[in-house]
């Protein structure tokens, strides 16, 4: 219902008393909707942008990362990561001083962005125990991920390889964002999420040539 149609009838012919409602009518209209919205703006998977940055701020995760990346130093041919001279004052690699810093900070896009909000909020809320880790993983790998207890104070977390990026990798790797209890030891699986390779009579197993073999982290 509008709130032009809510007009006594001494209105309903004037212009501007109809304007004036289908004025109002509009603002809260737009101003409701923008409240409808507010929870999809700052949901996890739906967040972007500036919005996704708040989400990282309220957990404490920031976007930036230092020293992530190599600088783009000078260095000669066939070095890892090196840039050669520059040509007509542009371009070309910094020269190196000692003690300069060779890394240089890295600003993630929304994905990666995302996948370590997910992490640090698993780590705020976890109690260590194996079915709060398995509820943790689900959270981060949508269900594809898997802990096993190998109740020596170690367990195995199995993880799809389409579920794992380079930034993951590294991540998971160099930043020990995965929730785990303190004093255990970890060990990630990559698991090939298609044709994986098992023995005879394993679900869904292929055999030699065929399956693909898991891999450590």
């Amino acid at each position: 219902m509008s709130y032009e149609s809510l007009l006594i009838w001494q209105y309903k012919g004037k212009p501007k008393a109809r304007a004036t409602a289908q004025l109002i009518d509009h603002y809260f209209s737009d101003t409701w909707q923008g409240l409808a919205d507010l929870p999809n703006a700052l949901h996890i998977e739906t967040a972007s942008g500036k919005n996704l940055d708040l989400v990282g701020q309220h957990v404490g995760q920031s976007r930036i990362l230092k020293g992530l990346a190599p600088r783009h130093l000078f260095g000669f041919e066939r070095a890892p990561g090196a840039q050669g001279l520059s040509r007509t004052g542009l371009g070309g690699g910094k020269w190196y001083r000692k003690g300069d810093v060779i890394t240089d900070s890295v600003v993630l896009d929304d994905d990666d962005f995302r996948f370590l909000i997910k992490c640090r909020i698993a780590k705020n809320h976890m109690t260590g125990t194996v079915p709060d880790i398995t509820q943790a993983l689900d959270f981060i790998f949508g269900g594809h991920a898997t802990v096993y207890d190998q109740y020596d104070m170690s367990f195995t977390v199995t993880i799809r390889s389409d579920q794992i990026t380079a930034f993951k990798r590294y991540a998971i790797q160099a930043l020990d964002i995965l929730p785990r209890p303190a004093g255990v030891n970890v060990k990630y699986v990559v698991l090939a999420n298609i044709t994986a390779f098992g023995f005879a009579g394993s679900p869904g197993a292929f055999a030699f040539n065929q399956g693909k073999f898991a891999r450590y982290l």
